[in-house]
């Protein structure tokens, strides 16, 4: 009796070899989720809220030119000056801005990275 057990596991751990019994459709590729990887122009901004200046870091960069532009919370463009403080780290000084939140869109000069975030000068 043991020897046929064996032979039926045998045959069904062959048979099934190049799949998995028990995992459903794609529960295996749920692991090589690119969230494990790092991220590409990984934006981090701080502090924030802010007083005086706002630091911008972007990890892991790919762009080649990257423009800041500030909105305030109507939309309006609002003049901030940027400086570059080192690869990739830009400081904006908003120490002119009247308190309230804005919104600070980065994009590079290729226009394939454009995104928007959000901060509180106080």
């Amino acid at each position: 009796m043991k020897i046929f057990i064996l032979t039926v596991l045998s045959a069904l751990i062959l048979t099934f070899s190049g799949t998995s019994v028990f995992a459903q459709n794609g529960e295996i590729d749920r692991f090589k989720d690119s969230s494990l990887e790092k991220k590409l122009n990984e934006v981090r901004m701080f502090p924030n809220p802010t007083a005086d200046y706002l630091s911008v870091t972007i990890n892991n960069s790919t762009l080649a030119e990257t423009s800041f532009t500030v909105h305030n919370i109507i939309g309006n463009v609002v003049d901030v000056p940027v400086e570059i403080v080192g690869k990739n780290e830009y400081r904006l000084r908003v120490k002119d801005l009247a308190p309230g939140y804005y919104l600070l869109a980065i994009r590079d000069d290729q226009g394939y990275f454009k995104e928007t975030y959000k901060f509180l000068k106080r």
